[in-house]
Formats: C-alpha cells, structure tokens, sequence
C-alpha cells in the first residue's frame, strides 16, 4: 500500500464526502481492461497502433499541468464525453476512481500532483485519456470491443 493512497483520499475528502468522487476497485482491474481493449508496447497503450488516436506532447515543464487539464477539456468537448470516468494511475495508486466528466474535471489540479502517469478510461474501457510524467497526451477509443 502506497503512502500516496492515503494522502489522495485526504486531499480529496471533500468531494469523495459529498458523493462526486468515489472510490471504484482496485487499479489492477481498469488496467487489465485496458490491456484486453488496446493494443500494447510493453506494459503502455501503443498509440501508434490505435487507428485514429489523438496525441500531443507538452515540452515546458512549467505549462505541464495546465497543458493536461486543456488537452481533457478538448477531448471532452470534442468527442462528447459524458457519463461515468474512471481515474487510475501507473504505480502511486493502488485503486481507481469514478466521478462524471465535470467531477473529475474539478479534481484535476489534485491528481496531476501525483508524479505517475495519469489514466481516465471511459465505460467498459470504450476510451482511454493518458497524460505521463514526461508531457505526452493521448486519446483514443478501444481497437477490441468490450467483453459483455
């Protein structure tokens, strides 16, 4: 169990308390997800491989995280993203969270504090948002339909 586990869940008390952010399982089940719907480069999304996938990259360090938040705001609005998201990152994090699109837009600030890279995944894994400690950005939809 991380020491970030513990810190997160403080840091986001108040929207967790209120009921627009809750905790949804554990991290190892959205990724396995994600392995089963798109195609891989070692334990990463290959994006290169995710037929019409979005990708952008963020070279000042200081502009990062505003960066990120701009490049959810985009997808969203573009693709119409709606509905439940969750939330895992790649290692500091041992469960995922769910919120709408505009809950976890509003937590964004806090999560990108985290230094691990940064999954929101759609229903059933039918899209992936991936921002990663070195300023990459992507989007795309899943290549594998979902399992029912």
């Amino acid at each position: 169990m991380s020491a970030y586990n513990d810190e997160i869940r403080r840091a986001l008390k108040a929207e967790i308390d209120a009921g627009r952010l809750k905790e949804a399982g554990s991290a190892h089940d959205v990724f396995e997800a994600l392995k089963n719907s798109y195609p891989r480069s070692g334990s990463k999304i290959d994006w290169k491989r995710v037929p019409e996938a979005i990708e952008d990259y963020e070279e000042d360090r200081s502009r990062e995280r505003t960066r990120f938040v701009e490049f959810f705001d985009e997808m969203c609005a573009r693709f119409g993203l709606n509905g439940l998201v969750l939330y895992v990152g790649d290692g500091l994090l041992d469960f995922a969270l769910a919120a709408s699109i505009a809950g976890m837009r509003g937590v964004l600030p806090v999560l990108f504090e985290i230094p691990q890279h940064h999954y929101f995944v759609g229903p059933n894994a039918s899209w992936c948002m991936c921002m990663t400690m070195e300023g990459d950005m992507a989007f795309g939809r899943a290549t594998v339909p979902p399992a029912h």
